[in-house]
């Protein structure tokens, strides 16, 4: 890994830490303990203009940062949560993206990345976080059916239109130097 790689990932991270401590905000039609933040945007640019390992990276070094500053009322399994989910989306979005590298599988990426991340969620928080934070098993599951899955699906929604809105505009930054020849030799030229 070259440093300007590990320099543009250290900036997505802090960038994902200041917005998920800056604008958290719970959705009025869902439960309190379910709030927005942004913070997973940098992560899913990291993984469309570095790769999937890239974005699962940034996503570990913002929950990590963002636990140690205090951006999460839910503390340690909050930032577990976050990674999970957070991490699911990127993986499997840029999983998709990598192969390539147009707007319609950009799109098509964003929208599975947003089904898997919040099955994912479901599964996880009903076997593993919900029982941590003490509900029981017979309130998990309305509460997966009425707001969990549909918080997720809206979360990671939001979090891709944004991302396909700005991405074109700044991916030049974030890509690597000398990538997009070899994209182009490769027959993989980014067409987005």
């Amino acid at each position: 890994m070259t440093t300007k790689k590990m320099i543009r990932m250290a900036v997505l991270a802090a960038f994902g830490v200041i917005l998920m401590y800056f604008i958290a905000f719970p959705f009025p039609i869902f439960p309190g303990f379910l709030t927005y933040d942004p913070g997973d945007i940098p992560g899913i640019i990291a993984t469309f203009a570095m790769g999937p390992w890239a974005g699962v990276l940034v996503q570990f070094l913002k929950c990590l940062m963002g636990y140690l500053v205090g951006a999460s009322r839910a503390a340690f399994i909050g930032m577990m949560a976050n990674f999970v989910a957070g991490g699911t989306m990127v993986l499997v979005a840029g999983l998709i993206y990598r192969y390539r590298k147009t707007k319609r599988m950009a799109i098509l990426s964003l929208g599975v990345g947003t089904a898997i991340a919040s099955l994912v969620m479901a599964i996880a928080d009903y076997y593993v976080f919900f029982p941590l934070w003490g509900v029981s098993l017979a309130e998990a599951k309305p509460l997966l059916l009425s707001a969990v899955i549909p918080f997720n699906m809206l979360k990671f929604g939001i979090s891709s239109v944004v991302t396909f809105l700005i991405y074109k505009k700044i991916k030049g930054f974030f890509e690597m130097e000398g990538l997009k020849g070899r994209r182009e030799i490769a027959g993989t030229k980014d067409l987005w």
